[in-house]
């Protein structure tokens, strides 16, 4: 498996460690390859090479029977460009699975005519390209028709029990993510503000970006008592959160299917968010959760009213969309997934069994998932 750090930020990296923390690699004997980390230009670069030059190690030292290329648009896309090329000159099989929220941008906007055949090529020569959604597999079959274009969703682990708010904690607005224009930060404040003086209520922006930005944005609208960023918060800080969270809003402007949302939702936050990427596959308006229009900071506005001054909405909403985790968007059940698509090309699977039991993976190599 080739991918980023997992200590990176971002929605790969929690993909990686969900699938190691459920189990994948002890199942599978994964050796995963690093390509990319935080860092300087210079570490970035480091990191590229010591990546590739260990993939060339082990294609050259072991059967590498398939590769696993995570891969998001921009640079994302041309490091994983050779990554494939390296692979095909083995003649080894090798997945692409495409994460990144714009990359239908980067194709259609960004790439010129000769990069827009190289991203086609690369889509095409993969054994199987993995989408996030069935919208993003429509998209990806678009831009390169005879790609084998496959859905896997994102997931979670889903705990045994869900989560029970403190209800003498102020009520709590949760934002997580990357500060900025394109997941609807400041759209978010916008609404947060004109409500602020009805509720006493507070808004957590935990995530990395503009949040300097945010906070002078929030002083000028005159709440910046009523905003904090705690930066970014992973494993028991980003638990803690949702736990004392009354809500969760993501009004993005674009997604692939975001992994701070399904955690939410697992957690039975009540969650707003924008019918973006694969979300509206994820939340079903009213039902399981309130969608609005991006940059529609009145709706925004109503769906915010609609569940602070509810709790009862809030507790149907919110045990609505656990249930919908539990269903459709559960870790067990991506690696099941996941697992049968490394079948297909004869990857050995200890856990192998009828599909009935499958449903119940065995102790022994599939993990409970993170405490």
């Amino acid at each position: 498996m080739v991918g980023t750090s997992p200590d990176v930020r971002g929605g790969i990296s929690t993909v990686v460690r969900g699938y190691e923390e459920g189990g994948l690699s002890r199942r599978f004997a994964i050796r995963y390859v690093t390509t990319h980390c935080d860092g300087t230009p210079l570490e970035k670069a480091r990191s590229a090479l010591t990546g590739y030059g260990r993939l060339l190690r082990l294609m050259f030292s072991t059967d590498l029977p398939l590769v696993h290329i995570h891969v998001a648009s921009r640079a994302s896309f041309w490091r994983k460009s050779l990554v494939c090329t390296l692979v095909m000159l083995r003649r080894r099989p090798y997945l692409l699975h495409v994460h990144g929220a714009e990359f239908s941008t980067f194709y259609h906007v960004e790439c010129g005519p000769l990069a827009k055949r190289l991203v086609r090529f690369f889509l095409e020569r993969a054994s199987r390209v993995l989408a996030l959604s069935e919208q993003w597999s429509r998209e990806l079959a678009r831009i390169a028709p005879r790609a084998r274009v496959r859905t896997l969703p994102n997931a979670v682990y889903v705990r045994e029990t869900p989560r029970v708010r403190d209800s003498s904690v102020p009520l709590r607005v949760l934002f997580a993510g990357r500060i900025g224009a394109r997941k609807g930060t400041f759209d978010l404040l916008a609404a947060f503000a004109r409500i602020a003086s009805r509720f006493d209520a507070t808004l957590v922006c935990a995530g990395d970006g503009e949040c300097d930005a945010l906070m002078a944005r929030a002083a000028e609208l005159g709440i910046s008592d009523r905003v904090t960023c705690p930066g970014w918060l992973r494993g028991p800080a980003m638990n803690a959160e949702f736990g004392r969270a009354c809500t969760f809003v993501l009004p993005s402007h674009a997604e692939g299917l975001p992994m701070a949302l399904l955690e939410a939702m697992s957690h039975g936050l009540p969650v707003i968010a924008t019918p973006v990427g694969g979300i509206p596959e994820v939340i079903e308006h009213g039902r399981n959760g309130l969608l609005v229009p991006p940059g529609d900071i009145d709706a925004l506005e109503r769906a915010l009213t609609s569940v602070l001054e509810a709790p009862a909405e809030r507790s149907r909403l919110g045990s609505a969309a656990r249930e919908t985790i539990e269903a459709r968007f559960s870790l067990r059940t991506a690696i099941e997934q996941l697992a049968a698509i490394y079948r297909e090309f004869g990857l050995e699977d200890p856990c192998a069994r009828t599909s009935e039991s499958r449903a119940a993976p065995c102790r022994s190599c599939c993990g409970p998932g993170p405490s």
